[in-house]
């Protein structure tokens, strides 16, 4: 009986320069995503603005698509300041997706945390 493997994602949440940070690494896919989405679910509308650093997903799939779509529409709702950093594998599936124009990105966490100042 084969075993089914998930990825692995690691999800931390951070408080820099006056914005919310979440930093997501390793894959986002089917078995992670609810990790990701339970970080993003918990920013507070007025708490300040949303950087989510993916520049360390190795694996992103439509789950994550789909994640993001989501935190950039409630973003919007709440009147957050939604601001996405991604690493090549995220940008290529974007891209892909036809949905890049959804979202305001940037090279790096940094320069998002720059912006958002």
């Amino acid at each position: 009986m084969p075993t089914e493997v998930h990825g692995v994602l690691t999800v931390e949440r951070l408080r820099l320069a006056g914005a919310n940070v979440v930093v997501a690494s390793g894959d986002l896919d089917l078995g992670t995503v609810r990790r990701l989405r339970w970080s993003l679910d918990s920013v507070a509308p007025g708490s300040g603005p949303l950087v989510l650093d993916l520049s360390g997903v190795s694996f992103f799939g439509s789950v994550g698509v789909a994640a993001l779509l989501e935190t950039a529409r409630r973003a919007r709702a709440f009147r957050i300041d939604f601001r996405l950093t991604c690493s090549d594998a995220v940008t290529r599936v974007l891209e892909q997706a036809g949905v890049q124009e959804e979202f305001t990105l940037f090279e790096s966490r940094s320069h998002a945390l720059a912006h958002a100042e």
